[in-house]
């Protein structure tokens, strides 16, 4: 079985998860970029960003997850293979990336993606959360539904890929209010000081080497 086209936005009805207010959400972004600025729609294909509405207008987006391994997971560890001689990182790839911590301010509405949720929709994992690159513009168009769907999610909620002890997260900038989230902590570039050193320990953990 293939993910199949998402039904009609109005005939989806996902199950829908709170996330609490006072959550602390982890964040890789461009160190350009403030720590709470959404993605207006630009950049290359991922799994349910960028986003454009039928009418060609983007909807901003932001990834997050709970955890710093999940959030370094699901970027900079990203495209690191399991085995062999690639399970490695160079420091120059962290050039220009840094880390931030914000914080849920007030009960947040996700679309789960995970368990009970992925069946409730008629979609595996495998075929949803697990697929590489060239399944995006089919993954795309399912968060574009749920997006649309009549629950009206702030986001997307599922258990990462590369670290299942993490939820990764996709917030819709049209649905979270400038007030839902609080900056914790000014970011931390990911090249040098404190931030090289957490992708060092969850390097460790995961038996990647940094190089220099």
């Amino acid at each position: 079985m293939t993910l199949p086209p998402p039904p009609d936005p109005a005939a989806l009805d996902p199950l829908v998860v709170e996330v609490a207010a006072g959550t602390p959400l982890v964040r890789v972004h461009a160190a350009t970029r403030r720590a709470d600025s959404f993605n207006p729609g630009l950049g290359a294909p991922s799994r349910f960003a960028p986003l454009h509405r039928p009418d060609g207008t983007p909807i901003p987006t932001l990834y997050a997850a709970t955890s710093v391994a999940g959030v370094l997971s699901e970027s900079v560890f990203h495209d690191v293979p399991y085995r062999g001689r690639g399970k490695r990182i160079l420091v120059a790839r962290l050039s220009g990336l840094a880390m931030s911590t914000l914080i849920v301010t007030e009960p947040t509405r996700l679309a789960m993606l995970a368990g009970l949720g992925l069946r409730r929709l008629g979609v595996r994992r495998r075929d949803l959360i697990e697929t590489g690159p060239g399944t995006y513009p089919q993954t795309e168009a399912w968060a574009l539904a749920l997006h649309g769907s009549p629950v009206a999610p702030s986001g997307l909620l599922w258990t990462s890929r590369q670290d299942d002890t993490a939820n990764a997260l996709l917030l819709f900038g049209d649905r979270i209010a400038a007030s839902a989230l609080l900056v914790a902590s000014d970011p931390v570039p990911l090249d040098s000081g404190p931030g090289l050193a957490l992708v060092d320990d969850a390097a460790t953990l995961a038996a990647i080497t940094v190089v220099r």
